[in-house]
């Protein structure tokens, strides 16, 4: 009983820096994607280096009308974006091999106006399992917001 007593305000402490670190990180919600995509570039870069195109970087423009263009190394393709349920934003490439046919769906959390996508697997119920876990991350072009140090 002593050992758990003497532990407590340790855990509990960590518990709340924790929090607080989390804090930092806001979820996007469907509404927050509507106003922050039409019209804008997504310059950003994957945590891992993109064996089909040997590259960490890529862009992506969203128009108005729900299209995108998006950019990496070598790969051009259009495709569309739409949200899913509260808090995901999913895009689909029709058409386009090197794409490949399936839908990519993530959340987003917003640090200081840089972008952190998590893949489901990377998710729990109440968030990230850890916020380093993100596959990708991007700022708004011309934001003037920046990420983290460079990866790779």
């Amino acid at each position: 009983m002593i050992i758990l007593l003497f532990l407590s305000p340790g855990l509990a402490g960590e518990s709340r820096a924790a929090e607080a670190d989390n804090k930092t990180y806001t979820p996007l919600s469907a509404e927050d994607y509507h106003r922050l995509l039409p019209g804008h570039t997504l310059i950003g870069e994957y945590r891992f280096l993109r064996e089909r195109t040997k590259t960490f970087n890529f862009t992506e423009a969203h128009h108005a009308d729900g299209t995108t263009d998006y950019r990496e190394g070598p790969i051009r393709a259009k495709g569309v974006w739409y949200t899913l349920g509260k808090h995901k934003v999913c895009y689909k490439y029709p058409n386009q091999p090197d794409m490949g046919d399936g839908i990519s769906c993530f959340w987003v959390y917003n640090q200081n106006g840089c972008y952190y996508g998590y893949s489901f697997d990377s998710m729990t119920l109440h968030g990230p399992r850890r916020f380093e876990d993100w596959t990708a991350r991007w700022v708004i072009k011309g934001s003037g917001k920046s990420c983290d140090e460079a990866i790779g």
